[in-house]
C-alpha cells in the first residue's frame, strides 16, 4: 500500500474524506441530498469507526458511520459513507457484512429484532462496477415472484458512480458528484467541501498526525520486508543451500542467518 504525501490528498482520499464528512454541517446535508429525506439530529459522524462483534470476529472499519437520533438519544437511522476508489471486485459482499457488523453491534442481548432501524450503505466510485451505465444502484431485499414486495428490513446498499456526474438529475447531487469526479465546486455545498478540504491542509495538528501514521506505515512495511527475507532464509536453510548463496538471495548478512 502506497501513501501519498500530506499535500497531495483530496477528497477522494479516505483520511481527507473522512475528515472532512466527520463535520456535522457537511455530512448532514450531503446524506439528505442523496437520499432524499430530512434527518432530525445528526450526531457528530465519526471518521474510521471500528464496529466488531468481539474478539473472534473480523472487525470493520468505516471511512464515516453516523447516526440520526431522536430527543431521547435512541437511533433511528444509520449510515456508512465509504469513499471506494478501486474495484475490489468484493464490493457487494464488503457492504453486506458492514451491514451484518452494524446490527450486531446495535441489537443488544435480548433485544427484540423489530428494534433494528434503517441502515445505509452508501459507496461512492468512480468506477461503474455493475457494468450497466446506470449513475447510481440502490439495492434492497425484494420478492424475485414480485418485485414490487419489498421485504422491508430496512437495509439499503446504494453505489454512486460519481464520474457519471451528468447523469444526475437534482442539481445539488450532481454538483457533489462532480467535485469529487473533477474538484470543481459549483454549488455552495460542494465548495463547502472544498473549503474544508483547504482547511486541514493548514492544519498542523492533522498534518503532523498523517506524517505519523505515514512513519509508522513505513516502518511496518519495512519490518514485513525483513521477516519475509527471514523466512525465505529458514526455507533455503532447511533445503541445504549454502549459507553464501542464501545472503545473496535474502540480502540477509551470513551472521544473520546463523542466527536463525
Amino acid at each position: 500500500m502506497s501513501i501519498k504525501p500530506f499535500d497531495d490528498l483530496d477528497i477522494t482520499d479516505p483520511i481527507m474524506f473522512g475528515l472532512v464528512f466527520s463535520n456535522t454541517h457537511i455530512a448532514k446535508p450531503f446524506i439528505e441530498h442523496l437520499l432524499g429525506i430530512e434527518i432530525d439530529h445528526l450526531e457528530t459522524p465519526t471518521p474510521e469507526a471500528v464496529l466488531s462483534y468481539d474478539a473472534e470476529h473480523k472487525g470493520v472499519r468505516y471511512d464515516v458511520f453516523a447516526r440520526e437520533t431522536n430527543e431521547n438519544g435512541a437511533t433511528i437511522r444509520s449510515f456508512d459513507l465509504e469513499m471506494q476508489m478501486v474495484d475490489t471486485k468484493e464490493l457487494p459482499q464488503r457492504a453486506r457484512y458492514y451491514q451484518s457488523v452494524c446490527d450486531g453491534v446495535a441489537l443488544s442481548k435480548g433485544d427484540f429484532y423489530t428494534s433494528l432501524r434503517e441502515q445505509y450503505v452508501i459507496f461512492l466510485c468512480p468506477m461503474d462496477i455493475f457494468g450497466h451505465g446506470y449513475p447510481v444502484y440502490h439495492f434492497e431485499n425484494r420478492a424475485r415472484e414480485n418485485p414490487e414486495i419489498t421485504l422491508n428490513d430496512l437495509t439499503f446498499k446504494n453505489f454512486y458512480i460519481f464520474t457519471k456526474y451528468e447523469e444526475f438529475k437534482d442539481p445539488v447531487v450532481k454538483a457533489y458528484m462532480k467535485y469529487f469526479a473533477t474538484r470543481n465546486a459549483d454549488s455552495s455545498e460542494a465548495e463547502t467541501i472544498k473549503s474544508q478540504v483547504a482547511f486541514y491542509k493548514t492544519d498542523t495538528f492533522i498534518r503532523n498526525k498523517y506524517m505519523t501514521y505515514e512513519y509508522d506505515l513505513h516502518e511496518s512495511k519495512e519490518a514485513g520486508k525483513v521477516e519475509k527475507a527471514r523466512e525465505m532464509a529458514r526455507k533455503l536453510r532447511d533445503d541445504g543451500v549454502s549459507l553464501d548463496i542464501i545472503s545473496r538471495s535474502s540480502g540477509l548478512s551470513i551472521e544473520e542467518i546463523k542466527a536463525l
